[in-house]
Order: C-alpha cells, then structure tokens, then sequence
C-alpha cells in the first residue's frame, strides 16, 4: 500500500464544486480591491479581504474611528499617455495578496478619511498625479504620525519623502548600500528593474541606489524620511512593472536573443516562453558548481516583492500597527516543492518505472499527458486511485492535425484527454517543449477553458535554468492589455529546470531549491519518464526528493498548489475596535500559519477565541512575528490582551 503523503486541504473537490464553496469568486479579479467610504456614520468595525477570489461587504451605521484594514492602497486612474507603465499598478494587489497581508483601496479622492480611520500603512500604487488638495491632506496625515510607502516616484510629496526630485529611468539595477537596514539586509538577486526613477535625496537616509547596466550611479532608489511624527518609504524603481515584465515578458513572435556565450542558444528557430525574457544574460546570471554553468539562480521578482513587504512591515513595526499575515503555506512550512512528467513518448513501461520511483520516494507528482496516445487506461486509473494529478501536455510543437498552435487545438487535446483518462476536469496544464507565442493569448485560453494552473513558464536550455521568467512564487497574470487591465483566473506555478542528469548536473538541483526556499514559494522540477532508466536519474531525483524534506519543505502536486491558494486566498478579515481580528474562510483551510508582526511591547499577550494562545516566535526578513496554527473555516477571533 502506497502511504499517502498530507493534503494541504480536506477532500478531493472538483474545481466546480470547490469554486461553488468559494463564494464570490470570479475569473476577473477584482483590481480595486475594497473601496473605502470616507466620513462619518461608518460601523465600527471594517471588513476587509484578500481579492482572489472574493470580493468584500461595505460597512454602515456607527461612528467615530473607523477600525480599518492594516495596509490601505490608495488608487487613481492614469493615462497611459502620461505614464504607459501605469497599467501595471494594479498589480500591488496581487502582490499583497499572494503575502498574506489584508488591505483596503482607496482612490485618492477619498485621502481625507484617513484622519477618521484607525492606523494603517498607506502605499501609494504608482507615481499618482495627486492633486493639491490630496497631497496637502497626504501631509498632514504624515506629519501627525501617518505611515506613508511611494512607488515609483515620489507622487509630487517630495518634502514628505525628504527628496528633491528625480529623473525618469528605463532600466537600472538597485544597488543596496545600507545592507544592514532592515528593508535591504540579505538580498541577494541583481535587484533589475525598468522604469520609474532615480532620485536626489534632501533629508531623507538613502538605503540603496540605481545604477546603469555598466555601474554608474543614476541618483537613489530607497530612501526612508521621518517627517513630523509620521515616516516614509520611497522606493524610486518602478517595481510593480518591473515585475509584470520579468514575469510576463516579452510578445514572442520570433526567436530570443542567445546568451553571447553559447549557454543559451534559445534562436533555435521553435518559439516558447523562454523567447519573452527580459533579463540580462550577464548581470542577471550566477555561476554555479560543479562546472561554473551560469544560471537564473535568484529570481529578482521575489526580491522585488519583498522590497514591498519589508518596508510594510519596517513602517507598521515602527508605528505600532497591528499586522496579521496569512502565511504562504500550511503547517508552518517555509516552502513546497513539486515534480512534473511530461510523458513524451508516451512510454507504458517507462511511465510504471518512474511511478515505481515515486512510491518509493512516498510522493505525488503531476503527470502532463501529451496527445496523441497517451497511456493505457488502467495507468490513469492508478494515478487517479493513488491520488497522483493527471494534467495536460498540449503539443503545439509537432505541426500535424491538431499539433499546431491554435485555441481550437488546445480545447480539442483537452477534451481527448479528459475522455481518455475518464476525467470530468483537467485542472492544470503544461506546454510540450514550452511552447509559447504572443504573451498572455495561451492564458486566456486556459482561463476560457477552465484551465486553473498553468506550468509552461521556465527554461528549456541549460543556459537558462533557474529564474528567468520571475520567481518561486506562484502568481495570477494580469492582463494589462485589456482596455480594463484585469487578473486572468490562471495560476502560474513557474518551472526551474528539466530532468538533473540529463538537462544539467545533478548537483544544480540543491541551489536551485534552496533559492525557491528562501523566498517561501515552489521548487518546480521536471522529470520526464523517457529518461528515468538512463544512468543516475532516478538516483538524482530521489536524492532531491529527501533533501527537500531534509530542508522542511512537503511535495505537492500541481493541482494541491492551486487548491491550496485558492483556499487561502478565500479568507476574509474583519478588524475590530481594540486590536481583535475575525478571521472566515469560504473554503477550509486547515493548519493555517497566522503572524502576528511584533509591533507592540514583547509581554503582549494573544487570545484565540477568548482563551490565552501560546505563538511561536517566526523569523521573517529579520522581522520578529508570532505565529499561531489555526484552523480556519468558521470565525476565528485573534486579539492582543
């Protein structure tokens, strides 16, 4: 008997049924968030969510100040003429989101409630063109003890964020040159970025600056002011593009640039996903042993994201503001892990020798069926019975009937899939070979689909392995190439190399789950089973497998992934008058880590539900939090006593 390995949620729910319990979802993700009503006759307590895939309750009645969410987003629509950046800061939702951190919007019309509300850090989503008013209101709610995060560029506050005005930039790489400070302390990434500006500092502390691609200093890129009572954080870069144009990329509609060393011939005349990168061959490259090959070993996305949290957390610490964070992952692990198999050749007898290597390893994986073919029907049945995910391999590389890149292809392989394997719904999806083109057209079609999760994203070259298309963490795509930019439904898990022995050295696999462990996402492997009778394969797997459990980290199948931040992301917050939270959630999710950042004095106290709670001290980004296991589905209650 196969023992079977912890689920991340109860139940095998279909994506029907769990969408059905997850109320209020939607395939456009709401950009906005929760509007904030400014003024008085509002209720004492504010709900607030996370929004994928909810969307919140307004408040009424009541009065007085305002219980709100701990981080407050203030929005303002943008010309793409005066900015064509500015269709990515929507984007600061996601990203606060897939954190954990619970926040309300507000457009920037509305800055004055900020006085009636409770305490909040307030990000800035962009270089807004605020007008007089609201930057004169943004300053004063500042100055008597306000927490203030720019993005971008300074949104004409410059005396507020203690500078003197920038200039524009199109790309540059942040230099840290506080690397003590909390906000910059181990990073490790090239910290690449495009657009936003560089800036000149007048009496703000500068942590960090921006440089051009051969080391010349552009101005600053990180500054923190005090002004009045109140403290400010500007990060200069524009990071909310930045990242939708690491992760998203390039159009691909012709071959990529090759690596000037020959590691990357990725010009061999077949397009996919690694044709749209955007990263820089030398500076964004690492070498690595045994053989000093150059890797995407850091992914820059995820320590473009943290540079956002930590000046959160350094902001809320410092003004005493109670922040709760959803941590990413069950059970209060640091991060998950996943094997893949693309069954290429469709091999029967391969298919059972890998299979016979995952029962031994007591792991589930995601087995990506490729058309035409397939595998016998009692093999499916055995994946499905032994709790192994069946996905998708769509063929668009062969060129015969329906192997050619089209939507109508991709919906017919599906439905030969789901027939063959006698499936009601395929829930995620790879690409054969990574085939890619356009930039966002395959989601869409996925998302039309039903597709959930996709995994086409990574490297299909030695030269390539790593990060080179974002970072660990899994992400919602958003569409800003709609004429309202909107998340796609689509879960994007990213791929960080194919099969160890075969594609590269067996020894690349540590650093390369190492660096996905270290930002707290998934470490993506492809094994595919027409190589795992070949010399050291299976010995190379397996040996990943145990040091990933060695590290902490749990194997989970594409489709538990999904689930699992569906579920999570299904959790709603409503904070109350003396530093209590409600937590509910649409769907279960049990062994929840909840942090609580340490902003108060050390003997504070929690209560969970009325009664005393013992938390664990966590460690994060050097940021003290305490941490309590919960179950959550109907309301938990969390105070500080």
């Amino acid at each position: 008997m196969v023992k079977r390995g912890p689920d991340p949620i109860r139940g095998h729910a279909t994506r029907r049924d769990f969408l059905r319990r997850a109320a209020g979802a939607t395939s456009c993700l709401l950009m906005q968030g929760l509007g904030v009503v400014g003024g008085a006759g509002q209720t004492r307590e504010r709900r607030t969510n996370m929004p994928v895939p909810v969307s919140g309750a307004a408040a009424s009645g009541g009065s007085g100040i305002v219980p709100s969410a701990p981080v407050t987003v203030i929005t303002q629509p943008v010309s793409t003429d005066a900015n064509p950046r500015a269709r990515a800061w929507g984007y600061l939702t996601e990203v606060l989101s897939r954190a954990g951190l619970f926040y309300e919007t507000l457009p920037a019309s509305q800055v004055e409630s900020l006085f009636r509300r409770a305490k909040s850090v307030v990000i800035l989503a962009g270089d807004l063109p605020l007008t007089q008013p609201q930057r004169a209101a943004l300053a004063q709610w500042v100055k008597e003890g306000g927490a203030l995060i720019g993005l971008g560029g300074a949104s004409g506050l410059e005396e507020v964020f203690g500078v003197a005005g920038g200039i524009p930039v199109a790309e540059g790489w942040i230099k840290v040159t506080a690397g003590e400070h909390p906000l910059t302390a181990g990073l490790r990434s090239s910290l690449h970025v495009f657009g936003g500006r560089a800036l000149k500092k007048s009496s703000a502390t500068v942590l960090a600056e921006l440089q051009t691609g051969n080391g010349i200093s552009k101005g600053s890129a990180i500054l923190e002011n005090r002004f009045g009572t109140g403290r400010t954080v500007l990060l200069g870069p524009d990071l909310l593009f930045s990242i939708v144009h690491i992760q998203q990329g390039l159009r691909v509609l012709q071959d990529g640039r090759p690596a000037p060393d020959d590691s990357a011939p990725v010009n061999e005349g077949l397009l996919k996903t690694e044709d749209g990168l955007v990263l820089d061959w030398q500076r964004d490259r690492s070498p690595v042993p045994p053989d000093g090959g150059p890797l995407f070993l850091e992914p820059i996305s995820d320590e473009l994201r943290e540079l956002i949290l930590r000046s959160v957390f350094h902001l809320a610490r410092q003004q005493a503001i109670l922040l709760p964070v959803l941590w990413y992952w069950p059970r209060s692990l640091k991060a998950v892990a996943q094997l893949s198999h693309d069954s290429d050749g469709n091999d029967p007898q391969k298919a059972a020798a890998l299979l016979e290597v995952m029962n031994r390893s007591r792991l589930k994986s995601t087995w990506c069926i490729l058309y035409p073919g397939g595998y016998p029907v009692e093999f499916y049945r055995t994946l499905v019975e032994q709790d192994f995910e069946v996905a998708l391999h769509y063929d668009a590389m062969t060129g015969g009937e329906h192997t050619a890149w089209s939507r109508d292809n991709f919906l017919f392989q599906r439905r030969w899939l789901m027939k063959e394997a006698g499936l009601e719904q395929i829930t995620t999806n790879k690409n054969h070979y990574l085939r890619w083109e356009g930039r966002l057209d395959f989601l869409r079609w996925c998302e039309s689909a039903g597709i959930a999760s996709d995994q086409s994203r990574g490297p299909s070259k030695k030269g390539t392995i790593g990060f080179p298309l974002g970072g660990s963490q899994p992400y919602f795509p958003l569409d800003d190439e709609a004429d309202s930019p909107r998340f796609l439904n689509v879960l994007e898990v990213n791929l960080l190399t194919q099969d160890l022995v075969i594609t590269c050295p067996p020894e690349y696999g540590q650093p390369l789950l190492d660096s996905a462990a270290r930002h707290h996402g998934v470490a993506h492997f492809l094994f595919h089973p027409a190589h795992i009778l070949k010399p050291g394969v299976a010995d190379a797997l397996a040996g990943l497998v145990d040091y990933g459990r060695r590290q902490g980290l749990e194997w989970w199948t594409n489709r538990q992934i999904w689930q699992w931040e569906m579920a999570r992301r299904s959790v709603e917050a409503r904070f109350h008058s003396g530093n209590a939270i409600t937590l509910r959630a649409a769907a279960s999710l049990p062994q929840a880590t909840l942090l609580l950042l340490r902003s108060h004095p050390a003997s504070c106290a929690l209560a969970l539900n009325g009664r005393p709670a013992d938390p664990k001290p966590w460690d994060l980004y050097g940021f003290e939090f305490d941490a309590l296991t919960v179950d959550i589905g109907d309301e938990i209650r969390v105070q500080t006593i």
